[in-house]
């Protein structure tokens, strides 16, 4: 019965993110162009941004898509894993860290009733948020190709593990 539920959770979590949500802000936010191939990424030195993005994502079978970019270059310098969990955590990390949006507050409002199993790890993320120093905005057209220790040094963030 659980993983009947969770299964279904799943599924509406899909709905609400990836055929509504997303594909909105994508026509409401204008995206820069992001000028590299998954292959021009995965030639990238190792442990750059650019490579760790590419071969995460090739491992997960995902695709380098048009628009989220940039937030998945968060997943690889935040630590959390592409899933409904990692996911979910990056967003309290987010609103821990002072990052007030519509996508943040929504996410956790969304995550905070459908995802009860998960309090505890969310309220760990919201602390790490909220302990971590202010993150910028960075240009992941060219932090692609910087170290990603490095970026995150630049940037006072501490790898999330969950």
């Amino acid at each position: 019965m659980i993983r009947v539920l969770k299964n279904k959770r799943s599924q509406l979590l899909e709905l609400l993110t990836h055929r509504i949500a997303l594909p909105l802000m994508l026509r409401v936010r204008r995206s820069s162009h992001f000028p590299y191939t998954m292959d021009q990424l995965l030639a990238l030195p190792e442990h750059t941004l650019g490579n760790e993005l590419a071969n995460y994502l090739q491992k997960k079978g995902f695709r380098l898509a048009p628009g989220y970019v940039r937030h998945d270059c968060k997943h690889i310098l935040l630590g959390y894993e592409m899933d409904e969990q990692g996911e979910a955590c990056m967003q309290f990390w987010f609103l821990g860290n002072r990052h007030y949006t519509f996508p943040v507050f929504m996410t956790v409002v969304l995550c905070i009733f459908l995802m009860p199993d998960h309090w505890k790890d969310f309220y760990c993320a919201f602390r790490k948020g909220r302990s971590s120093a202010e993150f910028a905005e960075i240009d992941y057209s060219s932090a692609v190709l910087q170290h990603t220790a490095q970026l995150r040094e630049i940037h006072c963030i501490a790898k999330q593990t969950i």
